[in-house]
């Protein structure tokens, strides 16, 4: 009776799940995370002669995809007062510079921006100044670049951004799980030589490697689609007009820091997807059917293919907040390594509520035994993620807060906030299951009854690892408290 208790409540937590979902997700207004620190001159100065030149300081490096278009400076009525297109400085690319026309008349000028941080993250602001004025009139936005586009916490950004991270953390973790938890569970403990253990291994290989080529998939539709929504948002359009008219993405792809870092993880998955198609082909060459020993598949290749996918959420750590943060040669790894470790803890407990209800009906003898050998290796595989993940989170939050009153006084503390109250959660059901994982451990022979206690378990903790990774999707889209 209270197994079949606990069965009802899983759906009404999936419920509040979602409900959590839609409501970290629904803020989306305009952040920017280059910051204006100087400018000259200085917002809302009053000038009797007019300057040369307007010159804006941002606290990291800035891109100008379009110099004509993405910075100008107007008068009241709109027209230009520059002379020429603005430029980053050449010595400062925090720096971008806008010549003005000689012998502007009196009146009040807006100077205005759409720039690409070093975060990948685009920028707009504004502001006015005077000459030969004594108010100053409201800053002239009609016209301005790119208003049309997403924001960084759109739906559109925060989507695109969670499932890049889903696809890429999930083939890093499908590699993961299958070398540190299936296969050494068959080196530790292989099932007699029968019918039964042939079907339990060529069952484990063709799940990964179906499950492989489908994250494979989704990895690459999920690169096309981050390509056409910051696309988007760095030409100020919106999502479906950028498509209309695809040279913009062309053109954001060859001339943007963002561009460059896309291309080298589309070549590290290239290369990541031959190496798969060769140890696939291996695999299954002849009909072959797996041994013990070759349970995870030939251990070089697999290695090869992990440290792969992991280059690849390294150049996704570098593309965003972590590159720009205090010490980036520790934030970028520590980013990389929190993704990756979240990666393997997920896919692992997929895999385990997977294999514990089908492994039972595929080797009714030895199913049930080999089910619960996978539970205890992953428990303790597990609990160093957890404590990586934890570790690594600590490390990316001190990066991003200078103070520990941001944590609740900016979104982005908030943010983490939750991500933080969600991940104790599953800490302390991932606790509890460790009860049901001892008394396992003690059966010599436990029986689908027991093996089967796990799998709501690992789907309620895998329900909100998933609102973590939402959480973590919208937090690259926030404003870090130390801005």
């Amino acid at each position: 009776m209270e197994r079949r208790d606990y069965d009802r409540r899983v759906p009404r937590t999936f419920a509040l799940v979602v409900a959590l979902c839609c409501l970290i997700v629904a803020p989306a207004g305009a952040l920017a995370h280059a910051v204006l620190v100087d400018a000259s001159p200085a917002p809302d100065a009053r000038l009797d002669a007019a300057p040369d030149t307007v010159r804006v300081e941002f606290n990291e490096p800035v891109q100008l995809l379009d110099p004509a278009e993405d910075a100008d400076v107007v008068d009241e009525r709109g027209l230009l007062a520059q002379q020429g297109a603005a430029a980053v400085d050449p010595r400062d690319a925090r720096v971008i510079e806008i010549p003005l026309r000689a012998g502007l008349a009196p009146g009040t000028y807006t100077a205005r921006w759409r720039v690409i941080g070093a975060d990948s993250h685009v920028v707009g602001g504004a502001y006015v100044f005077g000459v030969g004025v004594d108010e100053l009139s409201d800053p002239f936005l009609a016209g301005a670049a790119g208003a049309a586009g997403p924001s960084e916490t759109s739906a559109w950004m925060v989507s695109a951004r969670l499932l890049e991270v889903v696809g890429l953390t999930a083939l890093l973790g499908l590699v993961g799980a299958r070398l540190l938890v299936w296969g050494a569970t068959w080196r530790r403990t292989p099932a007699p030589p029968g019918e039964e253990r042939d079907a339990m291994l060529v069952w484990g290989r063709d799940v990964f490697w179906s499950a492989f080529g489908v994250m494979a998939l989704v990895a690459m539709i999920a690169e096309g689609y981050v390509l056409v929504v910051q696309s988007a948002a760095t030409l100020g359009r919106s999502v479906w007009a950028t498509l209309a008219d695809t040279a913009g993405i062309g053109e954001v792809l060859a001339d943007t820091r963002f561009g460059e870092l896309l291309q080298l993880r589309a070549g590290l998955l290239f290369v990541l997807f031959a190496l798969a198609a060769w140890q696939f082909l291996g695999e299954h060459g002849a009909g072959q059917i797996p041994t013990a020993g070759t349970a995870a598949g030939r251990v070089v290749p697999m290695v090869a293919m992990g440290v792969l996918a992991a280059a690849a959420l390294g150049v996704v750590a570098e593309q965003g907040h972590a590159s720009q943060a205090d010490r980036p040669w520790l934030q970028v790894p520590a980013e990389a390594v929190h993704i990756g470790a979240a990666g393997i803890w997920l896919v692992g407990l997929a895999g385990l509520a997977m294999a514990a209800r089908r492994l039972p009906r595929i080797a009714p003898g030895n199913g049930s035994t080999l089910a619960a050998r996978l539970i205890g290796r992953f428990s303790a595989v597990a609990l160093v993620l957890v404590a990586v993940v934890v570790a690594t989170g600590v490390v990316r939050t001190l990066g991003e807060l200078d103070a520990v009153e941001q944590l609740w006084e900016t979104a982005y503390g908030r943010s983490i906030l939750i991500k933080m109250a969600v991940l104790a959660g599953i800490v302390g059901l991932a606790l509890a299951s460790r009860r049901i994982v001892a008394a396992l451990e003690r059966l010599r022979r436990p029986g689908p009854r027991a093996v089967g206690l796990i799998p709501p378990r690992a789907a309620l903790e895998l329900g909100l690892a998933i609102v973590v990774l939402v959480v973590a999707s919208l937090l690259g889209g926030q404003v870090p408290g130390r801005l």
